[in-house]
């Protein structure tokens, strides 16, 4: 976004003009895809609606907010509503019309710039989630006191971390062509070695690889952890961590090895069409987990839905005790 506080306008920006062709001449170079399009809309949609009930229950049903495991949730669910107006609400239709970058330059450059910096805020804040697991399960006679200064700390660089992404870094272009939000908004008539280093976002690339590496690291330690107090025995909640945990390394996991290798080859459609399939899923997982794993919130979700007898707010030394195992990670 500096860049365009810098030059003012889209157009003026090197490297992004779209005057080579009139607006229906770049939309002839799309490819209009209303069978991927109108699914992510809707499932945008239904994620979006999903989630303004399940931050109710956390924030205000509950006493679950005084921990700082949901504190870092809360977080991230925002992260990840933004985050899925971009991969589900903006891709859908832009997907359905076939569009690419120089049809709304304008439009698509603020879009690209949020999908950018709302993954790589996501990517950071389910880490950040992840080792506050990690020390809650380590340290669990000294987790009170080290949870909640690490909790914030990590809340303040994420949400640093998000708008230096945001403002300072290239950003991201969708082509209907391609699938996906390309750091190439391809508006040059002949590529050129100059353009590919003004578009290369060297931030992504390595919170890319960081990313995958914590994830595998912190992954391996919380299940090693959490079989070690379950003794070995495949109880109901250590299986639904590992459930939870897969899920989430899943489609985090292809979405960065992708994009990462659209800088060293040409991936196959397939592989293009499984990764925007996965981040238009990945940033609506954490609600559908906590609707169907998280035990407390899915209790609370029920009752919301049904009906009954209202839940007198449990303790928050019980909801310390209980979050191991029925805690849901992002």
């Amino acid at each position: 976004m500096d860049r365009l506080i810098e030059y003012g306008s889209v157009d003026e920006i090197p490297y992004y003009n779209c005057s080579s062709k009139s607006q229906n001449e770049w939309l002839a170079t799309g490819v209009k895809r209303p069978w991927l399009g109108y699914p992510i809309t809707v499932f945008g949609v239904f994620i979006e609606i999903l989630y303004l009930p399940i931050l109710y229950i956390i924030i205000f049903k509950s006493k679950l907010i005084k921990m700082s495991c949901y504190k870092i949730m809360v977080l991230l669910a925002f992260t990840d509503m933004t985050a899925t107006a971009c991969s589900c609400l903006i891709t859908g239709p832009l997907l359905i019309v076939g569009s690419v970058f120089c049809v709304y330059p304008t439009f698509t450059y603020f879009a690209g710039g949020f999908a950018i910096a709302t993954w790589c805020m996501s990517c950071s804040v389910t880490t950040s989630l992840f080792l506050n697991r990690v020390i809650s399960v380590a340290f669990h006679g000294l987790s009170n006191s080290i949870e909640k200064r690490l909790a914030y700390i990590c809340i303040c660089l994420c949400v640093f971390y998000g708008f230096y992404v945001l403002f300072f870094t290239p950003v991201v272009c969708f082509n209907s062509e391609w699938l996906i939000w390309l750091p190439d908004p391809l508006s040059e008539t002949k590529p050129s070695d100059a353009a590919a280093d003004y578009y290369r976002n060297s931030v992504q690339a390595w919170n890319n690889w960081i990313f995958v590496i914590c994830m595998f690291v912190l992954f391996s330690l919380y299940l090693g952890m959490i079989n070690k107090i379950s003794m070995g025995q495949k109880s109901k909640a250590a299986k639904s961590i590992f459930i939870q945990c897969c899920i989430i390394c899943f489609f985090n996991t292809v979405i960065a090895l992708v994009y990462n290798a659209l800088t060293l080859i040409t991936p196959d459609y397939w592989m293009l069409l499984l990764c925007q399939f996965c981040w238009s899923v990945n940033h609506g997982c954490p609600v559908l987990i906590y609707v169907t794993m998280n035990a407390t919130v899915k209790r609370e979700f029920k009752k919301m839905i049904l009906g009954g007898e209202k839940r007198i707010g449990m303790s928050v030394s019980n909801t310390h005790a209980a979050s191991i195992t029925q805690m849901s990670t992002h």
